[in-house]
């Protein structure tokens, strides 16, 4: 076998094909699994406790203890099939963001930027302060995530990223 009968544009080609398959296999079997990579901030920034929670949605004859209504009732973003509707929302510090799943497939809410979600300042990792449900919320349930820091917040599915919106705290 002669190499040297090869055009260098070939060899860059096949050494760059060989690349993206190792990185997808990398991403494929072991940083999806995690959900993506692990923000590894060394910021001491401790927000104050925020509660989050995924609940269904009332249904016939189902008994639930419903979380609590934000103060203003237009603090609901709802994710249909065609993405989050409204895209943007702008509430006040301290309220809480209902994100309502009414497609017929999951999602799961994170912040931007994809898929490191720590555009929202936190402690890191899935943790009630944390802007990103950290599973996937069923068609007909809910997650809630209050809002304490002022700013304009990116979030996404991360299941389909090219799907996303905006917080505006202030």
């Amino acid at each position: 076998m002669n190499y040297e009968k090869r055009p260098l544009w070939q060899w860059v080609l096949i050494y760059l094909v060989a690349a993206v398959v190792v990185y997808g296999a990398v991403y494929y079997f072991v940083l999806r699994k995690n959900g993506g990579y692990n923000s590894s901030s060394s910021q001491t920034y401790t927000p104050p406790a925020q509660q989050t929670q995924q609940q269904t949605l009332p249904q016939q004859n189902q008994s639930l203890n419903p979380i609590q209504p934000p103060a203003n009732a237009q603090n609901i973003i709802t994710y249909t099939d065609s993405g989050f509707s409204p895209s943007t929302l702008t509430v006040k510090k301290g309220d809480t963001v209902i994100f309502k799943n009414t497609a017929s497939d999951d999602m799961r809410v994170a912040s931007n930027p994809h898929p490191r979600h720590n555009g929202y300042p936190t402690t890191g990792g899935c943790v009630s302060s944390t802007f990103d449900s950290c599973s996937d919320i069923k068609p007909g349930t809910s997650w809630s995530f209050t809002f304490d820091i002022v700013g304009t917040w990116g979030f996404h599915n991360h299941l389909n990223p090219s799907e996303g919106g905006t917080i505006v705290v202030q």
